[in-house]
């Protein structure tokens, strides 16, 4: 937590004990390692969120649904 800055690695939000999850940036499923450098600390809401993704997807699939709104109301205007 310290070496972070009581902030989650991908989102920022601030961290306590309780809230904080130790989450593998390539997922032990997905043949990650077991690793300090594999690590991260994650708010646990988040960690709960990227489930098995790897940074990447999970960060393409937040920028999806971000994205989305815009697009279904651009298409609906367009019709």
């Amino acid at each position: 937590l310290e070496y972070q800055q009581y902030r989650c690695a991908l989102t920022g939000r601030k961290l306590t004990p309780q809230t904080a999850a130790l989450d593998h940036i390539v997922p032990i499923q997905r043949d990650g390692k077991h690793t300090i450098d594999n690590t991260q600390v994650l708010h646990k809401d988040v960690n709960r969120a990227k489930g098995s993704l790897t940074n990447r997807e999970f960060i393409q699939l937040c920028h999806e649904i971000v994205l989305w709104p815009k697009i279904a109301s651009a298409n609906e205007e367009s019709k």
